[in-house]
């Protein structure tokens, strides 16, 4: 979190200026993409059960910064795209742009959805192929819509009431949301899993012990 403050700060203010606050939005993928990846890799361990260090975050950051850069730099532009429809629609009164507005609104959510669940796919995959990671987490999102819904809206509440400990939102919720992320692309990656076997074995074709591995080797096998 402070490698992102810089940025952040500059985004705080550059809000009355939507091309400024766009544009630093898009520089923030910079740091934004490997310190998520660094993130996400103490939160691979400490889910794991395994004792890290801020040496484990560094080599997360400098594992594949090219892949963390592509895949943040996309869903930010994403982001970027809704946001400007988003202005252009509230401005517009007419009935067919308060539809598309609150369309608009659904791909929002939808969209945060898909970063709850990113950040662990580039850990777990061993298909690190943007078009892969996008796929399932879609199939994540869009498969349990609910949890993936009442998870992301319980993360925006803690979020929003660590910002009035400045403190806390700096040193520890970061780290605790993307653990807390990890954890929930796991429970559904398990339970897809599970009900894989489940078919295959209601259709009389397993013939081998069941393995970690996700749909065609995608997911990595846990240690």
């Amino acid at each position: 979190m402070l490698i992102n403050a810089p940025l952040a700060v500059v985004g705080f203010f550059a809000l009355n200026n939507s091309i400024a606050l766009y544009a630093v939005m898009l520089l923030s993928v910079l740091t934004l993409g490997p310190t998520n990846a660094g993130l996400y890799a103490i939160a691979e361990r400490v889910t794991d059960g395994r004792t890290s260090s801020w040496r484990d975050f560094f080599a997360g950051m400098r594992d594949n910064p090219m892949l963390s850069w592509k895949v943040y730099g996309l869903w930010m532009l994403g982001l970027v795209i809704i946001l400007v429809n988003l202005q252009f629609y509230s401005l517009n009164g007419t009935t067919i742009a308060s539809i598309l507005y609150v369309l608009f609104l659904y791909f929002t959510v939808v969209w945060f959805g898909f970063l709850m669940y990113i950040g662990p796919l580039m850990r777990l995959q061993t298909d690190k192929r943007i078009r892969t990671i996008a796929r399932n987490a879609a199939l994540m999102t869009f498969g349990r819509p609910l949890f993936t819904l009442i998870t992301l809206a319980l993360m925006v509440a803690i979020t929003v009431a660590s910002i009035l400990l400045p403190i806390l939102f700096v040193l520890a919720t970061a780290a605790f949301l993307a653990i807390w992320g990890f954890r929930a692309a796991l429970t559904l990656i398990e339970e897809a899993e599970e009900r894989r076997i489940a078919a295959a074995e209601k259709a009389g074709k397993v013939t081998t012990a069941p393995t970690d591995k996700g749909r065609g080797g995608q997911i990595r096998p846990r240690e």
